[in-house]
């Protein structure tokens, strides 16, 4: 069967934050504008599934799996996915660009279970083949409900501001799925959230003089083990991802402090603030000083 590209317009409201929710009530017949839930698609834009009642077998990637209610996943952007099968599935699908998270993004690094379920849990399905999925408890999944219900609410009325409710709403669901996933048991996922706490230390700790050593005892791993781990879900070794934490917050200082070139440097955890320019200058193409000026 042939692949579809979904089209944003099926899902987003132009001029608005690009959060969506859609709902699915039944196994049979088209639920909202756009269903592809039984065809195989793809978008550019995340899709968090949360099945709240029922069963199915859902392909994603050429793997197919079985899921039920509890189970909570992320699709990222351009994986082709569908269902194979469904009996009786309910389930909610959150739609996102991922672009949105920006402003967002050190707040939300900042919990291992964000960082292990969103960030790392994707990459790692295959290997795992789907077993580090997080599997809510029925307290849990009707609390998640309850939210779920007042997002369905405001894009049903689109009360003036109801695209900030859903942004709202929706950090609120990624901490709770971020919360709960820090939680699991399972010694796949337990795996991934230690990896999770590995960069959340280095976003909020990022002045201290960390060497492989140290970030591989918090990761419970041998440096050996840890630096091709840890390359495999961020695309960076750790000294490496420290130092575009240290870069991207001294950008954040240059544009919005009056701090010279050598205290931001040292803010940032750079002994040298020469080599905190050169590192600057690779990174982002011009030097800090400039750089300042032209924001």
């Amino acid at each position: 069967m042939k692949t579809i590209i979904a089209d944003r317009g099926d899902f987003f409201v132009a001029g608005c934050c690009p959060i969506a929710l859609r709902r699915i009530r039944s196994d049979t017949g088209l639920q909202h504008p756009g269903d592809l839930t039984d065809v195989p698609h793809a978008h550019n834009f995340a899709e968090l599934v949360i099945i709240v009642s029922g069963s199915g077998r859902q392909r994603i990637d050429r793997e197919t799996t079985t899921v039920a209610a509890g189970d909570v996943f992320l699709i990222q952007g351009n994986i082709v996915h569908c269902f194979v099968e469904r009996c009786g599935l309910g389930m909610y699908n959150i739609m996102f660009d991922d672009r949105f998270l920006g402003p967002h993004l050190q707040s939300l690094r900042s919990l291992p279970g964000f960082n292990a379920f969103f960030l790392f849990e994707p990459n790692y399905r295959k290997r795992h083949k789907f077993g580090s999925r997080l599997r809510l408890s029925g307290e849990a999944l009707l609390s998640l409900g309850q939210v779920l219900h007042q997002m369905e609410s405001e894009a049903e009325r689109r009360a003036p501001g109801w695209d900030l409710a859903l942004l709202a709403r929706v950090l609120e669901i990624f901490v709770t799925i971020s919360r709960e996933y820090a939680r699991v048991e399972n010694p796949m996922a337990r795996s991934l959230c230690r990896l999770g706490e590995v960069v959340s230390r280095l976003e909020n700790d990022y002045r201290r003089h960390w060497t492989v050593a140290g970030i591989a005892r918090i990761a419970s791993l041998a440096p050996s083990t840890l630096l091709p781990v840890f390359k495999a879900v961020t695309g960076y070794s750790p000294i490496d991802y420290l130092l575009r934490v240290r870069l991207a917050k001294a950008a954040e200082l240059l544009r919005q402090t009056g701090l010279s070139v050598s205290e931001i440097a040292a803010e940032c955890g750079f002994a040298d603030s020469n080599y905190f320019s050169r590192q600057f200058k690779a990174h982002y193409q011009t030097t800090p000083r400039d750089y300042r000026f032209r924001r």
